[in-house]
């Protein structure tokens, strides 16, 4: 009896033990795309941000190529968000959507 008993705590805690350490891969799967997302943006905010001021500063042209370089980093930063969610990753160039690169 007590060999059963033994093996039903066996099969409990190994169900237990599995279920635990799939809930901690898909928390780093979720914790890894969500730190992806967040330097994708930041990213491209602060590349653009920077290009504007230099360039305003060397032009003398304040505010006006820090908005441009804003929004233009800000479209660079959501389009390779978009090309790394979508699975096109780093790959150069159009993509054709019949074929596989």
């Amino acid at each position: 009896m007590n060999k059963e008993l033994d093996k039903k705590i066996d099969l409990a805690l190994s169900k237990k033990k599995n279920i635990l350490t799939n809930k901690k891969s898909i928390d780093k799967s979720f914790l890894s795309t969500l730190s992806r997302v967040a330097t994708e943006l930041v990213a491209g905010l602060i590349i653009g941000t920077g290009l504007g001021l230099l360039i305003d500063n060397w032009l003398e042209t304040k505010p006006l190529f820090l908005i441009i370089f804003f929004f233009l980093g800000a479209f660079a930063g959501i389009y390779n968000l978009w090309r790394q969610l979508s699975g096109n990753g780093l790959k150069i160039g159009y993509f054709n959507k019949g074929k596989k690169n």
